[in-house]
């Protein structure tokens, strides 16, 4: 999910390595999510490993995460309601391979499919994100607010302090959850040598 100032989270990951995956686009803030996001166009990378594509270069430590967690191939689109981007529903692969037609109409209908639902997420609608929605509630809760925890501890720009904390969970090869939880259990504070 995304919002209007740019703030990111993950809404649902089907599996370890889709979570993998949206941790290190959450974490480093490159990959085929951003860029999709950014741009408001489908990035379709068929082969990570020969992707012939210099949009890729942009992505280095993206590109080496998800190699070690065995994608091959990367699909982002972009949920869209109107001329609003809401977020973006990435599909991985491991192994190298273009969508065929069939199955890119299919993932632009889940794309759209997807979008709607994010309307209903948290509006109390039963069915919306049934399965899983408070453990993603939890952990979007627990990053907010270590987010401002951090704002409060460095005196800087609730901007400045998510992007410390994304720079703490990627320097100590961590997800931003578990650094989040540090921070809102109190195990780990910031200073200003931290800046």
């Amino acid at each position: 999910m995304v919002t209007a100032a740019g703030n990111r989270g993950v809404v649902c990951a089907t599996d370890e390595v889709s979570a993998r995956i949206e941790d290190l686009q959450f974490t480093l803030g490159e990959g085929a999510c951003v860029d999709a996001v950014q741009a408001g166009t489908p990035v379709l990378v068929g082969e990570l490993d020969e992707p012939g594509d210099i949009v890729v270069e942009r992505w280095p430590a993206f590109m080496e995460g998800a190699a070690g967690a065995g994608v091959r191939a990367v699909f982002a689109f972009p949920l869209r309601i109107g001329a609003i981007t809401v977020g973006v529903l990435d599909l991985y692969r491991d192994r190298p391979g273009d969508l065929t037609a069939g199955q890119l109409a299919t993932a632009l209908m889940a794309a759209d499919t997807a979008a709607l639902a994010l309307l209903y997420l948290g509006s109390g609608r039963r069915g919306a994100f049934a399965d899983d929605t408070h453990g993603h509630a939890a952990y979007q809760m627990q990053v907010h607010q270590a987010t401002g925890m951090v704002k409060i501890q460095l005196g800087v720009t609730i901007e400045e302090a998510f992007l410390m904390l994304r720079a703490h969970a990627f320097a100590a090869g961590r997800p931003v959850a578990e650094v989040a939880r540090d921070v809102v259990e109190r195990r780990l504070r910031f200073s200003t040598e931290d800046r």
